[in-house]
């Protein structure tokens, strides 16, 4: 006669179907059998945070900050469980449990209600990365949101100064000289930039001098970028790993109506605004020349 199986044998069981089934993508009935582990083996954490993991792929934050307490409930020290609450705190801007998360992470946070603002320093973040994952560079305000420093291309949807809410766990590497910074994954847009994007396709024989632009709209708390340099098309392989260290991947070629020109993304709070700053660039460089111009991305207008 078969040895019957105890109740963390049984929830074991019931936790590893979940995640095969999650594996294949079936993330609803992986769900269902994470619930019947935990209800399997009450006291066990692991079944309670793969359901708040889960959760917090589908964005049901209030799920997720339940599910991950429940895990802290029973493991106080689970270090997943911790920075995925702080993740949902955030996400529904309740600074006291998101405080309290960082807090028994072990990171240095007081207790309080105010919202959280810790200079955590520079990071790559993959915008929709399940879609064109472009990776920009941003200021990352707390171990869970980031501000956009780059301007975007226009097909992202997104523009210079989304606040962006990032998950915690690195995917791929992006690198600044020496240095290596891991990338986080985009997991919703926080909160939506009153700049827009616009681009332009401007003739020069000095792209160097596109230098003075950024600075011009720099005065404007704006950003100005040249695409034709900056923006490389990688493939899923070095995007997810480190796409230095790999094969070459050629700089965007600028394209429509201005094939060869330099590709500029131009970050402004309106149209009149951006075109104050390449009028001023334009006169302090005469022999360069404006060959196209329009909004690209509205303000307000991310995903």
């Amino acid at each position: 006669m078969p040895r019957q199986r105890n109740a963390r044998e049984r929830a074991e069981l019931l936790n590893e179907y979940g995640h095969r089934l999650g594996a294949r993508g079936d993330d609803e009935r992986a769900l269902s059998f994470y619930a019947q582990a935990a209800q399997a083996d009450p006291a066990w954490a692991a079944p309670w945070f793969n359901i708040g993991l889960l959760h917090k792929y589908f964005g049901d934050w209030a799920q997720s900050l339940r599910a991950n307490r429940e895990a802290l409930l029973r493991e106080s020290g689970h270090q997943g469980a911790c920075w995925n609450l702080g993740i949902a705190a955030t996400a529904l801007r309740d600074w006291r449990s998101a405080r309290e998360a960082w807090q028994r992470y072990g990171l240095p946070v007081e207790p309080g209600e105010d919202a959280l603002e810790i200079d955590c320093g520079l990071a790559p973040v993959r915008l929709d990365p399940d879609g064109r994952g472009e990776v920009v560079w941003c200021d990352r305000l707390d171990p869970a949101r980031a501000r956009i420093r780059n301007v975007p291309l226009p097909d992202s949807g997104h523009r210079y100064a989304d606040i962006v809410l990032n998950d915690g766990a690195p995917n791929g590497t992006r690198r600044i000289g020496e240095r290596e910074y891991a990338v986080f994954d985009q997991l919703e847009l926080w909160q939506a930039s009153p700049y827009a994007t616009f681009e332009a396709w401007i003739e020069t024989s000095q792209p160097d001098s596109l230098a003075a632009l950024a600075e011009r709209a720099h005065r404007e708390h704006g950003q100005a970028q040249d695409w034709t340099d900056s923006v490389r098309h990688l493939c899923r392989a070095c995007s997810l790993g480190d796409p230095d260290g790999g094969h070459d991947h050629p700089p965007l070629e600028p394209d429509g109506d201005a094939a060869g020109a330099r590709w500029v993304g131009l970050a402004a709070t309106d149209e009149a605004a951006a075109r104050a700053i390449l009028d001023d660039w334009l006169h302090a460089h005469p022999a360069a020349r404006l060959l196209q111009f329009r909004l690209a991305v509205p303000a307000g207008a991310a995903d």
